[in-house]
């Protein structure tokens, strides 16, 4: 009898103890989710490949005060280094580009970030000069290229960390090197001697799931040009412009974006890794949701498709706790006249609805 009391009470106190140690694993689980080490990110991409001496003036001052009246905590700061060729392993920077901002004005261009009280992401990328997207690269001798391409990063890095950056990009839509592990590895750990605040690398969307060398950065970026709204250009603008496409409508574009967003999370949960969407936007042009990437086709203004499309994605992913927040592509360092928005194509929201959006959001706590 008493053994049997005995096993009674255990089961008991077994049941009594199962609900409570359930809640703790998930509990667990929630804290095991990838945090950001440098907080919730709610920013721009600013600069957007400016030229000597375009980060300096009263410009670049107007410019980076509009965008921190925007609520924005953070200035991901780009400029771009230079390829002649995409066959080429020569890469032109600091003094052998004259033609792209110089060390001195990225340092004014942090300088400003700082006044306003903004973070900071420092964000060198490749352009090639004959228009080769720099995911297409193909050096004629690969291992002199990352040589090249190391002492360039360095060099940046060693300026972010005198500059108490709080994070540091160290490449971006390199599609036709992510499979090369080891010198990424190997650029990484030069790096690290050098520069002690967070690593990023800005992969393109669709490509997050193929590199397999994410746990030697500290956040997942991606260029998050998902194409989540209309996916017939010829039918979006043929509809009648007073009239929502029901196919970039807010609600059709939280849908397309729901199993991306859990392909997100399991990546996250794989690598342990927070993501950021170090590059995310559209141009203001009807048809742009379909390809958000584009720059160029003689879309018709709309900047009411732009507006959509910034509000569902923070919908969807603002209050993702392994998410590590935006840097919308893009902000201007020196900007059109503001009523010039209502007609501005361009990715910039200056002047448009979607600056309200985004005002209205970085104003929340995250």
């Amino acid at each position: 009898m008493k053994l049997k009391l005995l096993i009674l009470s255990i089961m008991l106190t077994a049941n009594l103890c199962a609900a409570p140690l359930a809640k703790q694993v998930q509990d667990t689980n929630n804290k095991q989710l990838p945090q950001s080490p440098i907080g919730f990110i709610k920013g721009f991409s600013w600069g957007t490949f400016g030229q000597n001496g375009d980060y300096r003036g009263t410009k670049a001052e107007e410019s980076m005060k509009l965008m921190a009246e925007t609520n924005a905590n953070c200035a991901s700061i780009v400029f771009a280094m230079t390829m002649k060729t995409k066959n080429s392993t020569e890469i032109l920077f600091d003094k052998t580009n004259p033609y792209m901002a110089s060390d001195d004005d990225v340092q004014n261009a942090i300088r400003l970030a700082k006044v306003n009280n903004l973070k900071v992401i420092l964000k060198p990328v490749i352009n090639c000069a004959d228009g080769t997207w720099r995911a297409r690269i193909e050096p004629k001798d690969c291992n002199l290229w990352w040589q090249n391409y190391t002492a360039a990063m360095l060099h940046y890095a060693k300026l972010a960390q005198d500059t108490n950056c709080q994070a540091f990009c160290i490449g971006c839509e390199m599609i036709s090197t992510e499979d090369a592990a080891s010198p990424w590895r190997t650029m990484i750990a030069e790096i690290r001697k050098h520069y002690k605040g967070a690593l990023v690398y800005n992969t393109n969307h669709g490509r997050e799931g193929k590199i397999n060398w994410w746990d030697a950065v500290d956040i997942i970026g991606i260029s998050a040009y998902y194409p989540v709204g209309t996916t017939n250009i010829t039918a979006a603008l043929a509809e009648d412009v007073n009239n929502v496409d029901k196919k970039s409508s807010i609600g059709q574009m939280k849908k397309n974006w729901g199993p991306i967003r859990q392909n997100l999370r399991q990546l996250a949960v794989k690598w342990n890794r927070p993501i950021l969407f170090a590059e995310i936007g559209v141009r203001s042009a009807k048809g742009s949701s379909a390809m958000p990437w584009e720059y160029y086709n003689d879309w018709p203004y709309d900047a009411d498709e732009q507006a959509r499309y910034y509000q569902a994605a923070l919908e969807m992913f603002w209050d993702e706790p392994w998410f590590a927040g935006f840097a919308w592509w893009a902000w201007h360092s020196e900007l059109y006249p503001k009523e010039q928005g209502q007609k501005d194509r361009s990715f910039c929201p200056y002047g448009k609805p979607a600056e309200q959006i985004v005002k209205s959001w970085y104003s929340k706590e995250r």
